[in-house]
């Protein structure tokens, strides 16, 4: 079962990046929100499959990547689906809505998905640890979980320093488009290396797997 959640968490969180990316492209901006908590969910369930195959040596290291992936996803769940919700529907004061909306760089809902799209980087982070790199597809995405916790940093310092809110807002606006697709440009072959490594865990060998305690069906 292990295998199977895994596999399908993968799918779902490539399909949601790739469509989060094309509804940001023709700016439906709606449409982009609910693949974002789509993306959260997935990736939740995929850091659990993670670490539900992962070795001993590296149970404190995969329960860090899903609790991190746990305030990842409360976070960018709550941020979109006020907007999907409240903004959407216009159903608080003017005053209320200017802060809750995520259209405003440097709000409140931009600088909590910032904050939130921070810790899912750390949960990438150590979820890559505890990869077992046998084949190079195992490589790659060791790697690349690894390297996407440099986003962390990011992501937490420039809502502190108030960057996204001291530019004019359409630059803000175009930077902020930009950053984004060139995070579904990275997190893209994550979830098709993800996909590959759970369809055919099967095939590893005995000395490569997690103890015989951790199911792999």
């Amino acid at each position: 079962m292990n295998r199977k959640v895994g596999l399908w968490s993968s799918v779902a969180v490539t399909t949601a990046v790739i469509l989060f990316g094309l509804l940001m492209l023709v700016r439906l901006d709606y449409g982009a929100y609910a693949m974002s908590m789509l993306i959260s969910w997935a990736y939740l369930l995929l850091a659990c499959s993670f670490s539900g195959v992962a070795r001993d040596s590296e149970r404190v290291a995969a329960q860090a990547g899903v609790a991190f992936g746990i305030l990842y996803a409360g976070f960018v769940t709550s941020v979109y689906f006020v907007q999907l919700t409240t903004v959407l529907h216009q159903a608080a004061s003017a005053d209320i809505l200017q802060l809750l909306t995520y259209q405003e760089l440097g709000s409140l809902m931009f600088n909590l998905d910032l904050l939130g799209y921070g810790l899912m980087a750390i949960s990438t982070l150590f979820i890559g640890l505890t990869v077992i790199g046998v084949r190079r597809v195992d490589h790659w995405l060791k790697l690349l979980l690894i390297l996407h916790g440099v986003f962390a940093p990011m992501c937490i310092l420039l809502p502190i320093l108030n960057v996204f809110g001291a530019m004019p807002k359409a630059t803000g606006e175009a930077t902020g488009i930009a950053v984004l697709l060139f995070w579904c440009a990275y997190f893209t072959p994550v979830g098709i290396l993800s996909i590959y490594h759970f369809r055919t865990r099967d095939g590893l060998p005995e000395t490569a797997r997690p103890p015989s305690s951790f199911p792999h069906t």
